[in-house]
């Protein structure tokens, strides 16, 4: 899946807005998928520019409130992305289901990045080797 960039996305909320063609059409265009872009449209027709330029702080708290809202509204994801400027769509699929397995807890718990895939040992085996180089010079 190829990264799309903010003026690209903008370009084509744009576009659509001055009534060049369809939702299908402008998304096909401009790479986007047919979901996302309808959930860009939702989310800039709620909340402007602003949902491209300055997306929403990702907190637990906002974890918790987006995904507590979409289970009890039985909402779309394009419904998620209006009310709150929020596009991520695999994020708020996994939110939802920790939030039905853990509660509020489980997105509190969530940490930001990957797990290192390198042990505490081999990296203290590199910094040992780093000293001794260090030595020798």
């Amino acid at each position: 899946m190829t990264k799309i960039s903010k003026q690209t996305k903008l370009e084509a909320i744009l576009a659509y807005h001055a009534g060049f063609a369809s939702k299908a059409k402008v998304a096909k265009h401009y790479g986007i998928s047919k979901t996302l872009f309808g959930m860009l449209l939702a989310a800039y027709a709620t909340h402007g520019p602003d949902v491209l330029l300055n997306p929403p702080a990702i907190t637990g708290e906002f974890r918790i409130a987006v995904a507590s809202w979409a289970i009890r509204e039985n909402a779309s994801l394009t419904a998620v992305a209006a009310k709150f400027g929020y596009v991520g769509m695999a994020q708020i699929v996994k939110w939802k289901e920790i939030y039905s397995k853990l509660g509020p807890n489980g997105l509190l718990s969530i940490q930001k990045g990957r797990k290192p895939r390198m042990t505490k040992k081999k990296q203290n085996q590199r910094n040992k080797l780093s000293a001794e180089e260090n030595r020798l010079d």
